[in-house]
């Protein structure tokens, strides 16, 4: 590894990074984003996370897929922490493995969905029946541990008419920190089924505006459109090429800047489609390391 490898991520403003440690999921949405590709070993994990760590980047993110049936999440967890990294773990909360729970305790934040006031609407949307109380479920023991949440809702042409009425869920629960209110990106699966998901841009401010007006709870309402995500995002595939999203995606997919377990991290950074501003402006306060 180069000298200059070292703090090459934080140099150029990245405080987090997204792992897709695991592409397998129990979910089928039609719109996932999701990079197909087999999970790593535990000793390239180990590598990848350690080299996320050199970048200098403050916070890992484990994505997916679903990282709940990564079958060594809790040992992945424990070592980014023993880095000093802060873990962020973003989960569909339909896998509560004995595992999975504790790697969730030692997280500093915890990312869920949620498309629907119920079960009716939620569950048809993320094609998984029983999906919508899981993750009210885990909303409440998370709130009961006292950690920290973000709830993402996608806006779409299924679901734009309830989208208001989730608000009454999201009051109660006091560790919910934002509630961010996704446009549609045409990414992945979705980029395959967009005629069934895409809504005008119109309609989507419209019904942004709508809940923010009539939502009274403590979490901070993010209004987050497509094209504030050109550039804002240091992604690593489950086999662990790294990828950014410096413009809309091309068919569906963003180009390659190359290898965390192979390339220098500085020659990464430098192909790395990247804006400091809008990554910063999204993440540059959002986590707080636990006491």
């Amino acid at each position: 590894m180069q000298d200059d490898c070292v703090g090459s991520f934080q140099r150029l403003g990245i405080v987090k990074v997204h792992w897709e440690c695991c592409s397998d999921c129990n979910l089928t949405c039609s719109f996932c984003y999701r990079t197909r590709g087999l999970a790593l070993s535990k000793a390239d994990a180990h590598r990848l996370i350690s080299a996320v760590s050199t970048s200098g980047a403050e916070t890992i993110v484990f994505a997916g897929g679903d990282p709940s049936i990564h079958p060594d999440i809790h040992v992945l967890v424990d070592f980014a922490k023993a880095l000093g990294l802060k873990v962020e773990i973003q989960t569909n909360a339909h896998h509560r493995s004995h595992e999975f729970l504790r790697s969730i305790r030692d997280s500093d934040l915890v990312g869920l969905s949620l498309d629907g006031p119920d079960a009716a609407i939620h569950d048809a949307f993320r094609n998984k029946p029983g999906n919508f109380q899981r993750v009210l479920d885990f909303m409440k023991l998370l709130d009961g541990w006292g950690t920290p949440m973000i709830l993402r809702t996608v806006v779409t042409n299924l679901n734009y008419q309830s989208v208001s009425k989730i608000g009454e869920l999201v009051v109660p629960i006091e560790n919910v920190i934002r509630w961010s209110l996704l446009e549609f990106s045409a990414v992945g699966e979705g980029y395959v089924n967009r005629a069934k998901y895409e809504i005008g841009r119109d309609l989507f401010e419209s019904v942004a505006e709508h809940t923010r007006a009539h939502f009274r709870g403590r979490a901070q309402i993010d209004v987050y459109r497509a094209d504030a995500k050109v550039g804002t995002y240091a992604l690593i595939t489950p086999s662990g090429l790294a990828y950014g999203t410096g413009s809309p995606a091309i068919r569906g997919v963003f180009p390659v800047s190359g290898s965390i377990l192979h390339d220098h991290l500085c020659e990464i950074a430098k192909k790395l489609p990247f804006s400091r501003e809008k990554h910063l402006r999204r993440y540059g306060s959002l986590i707080q390391p636990k006491d």
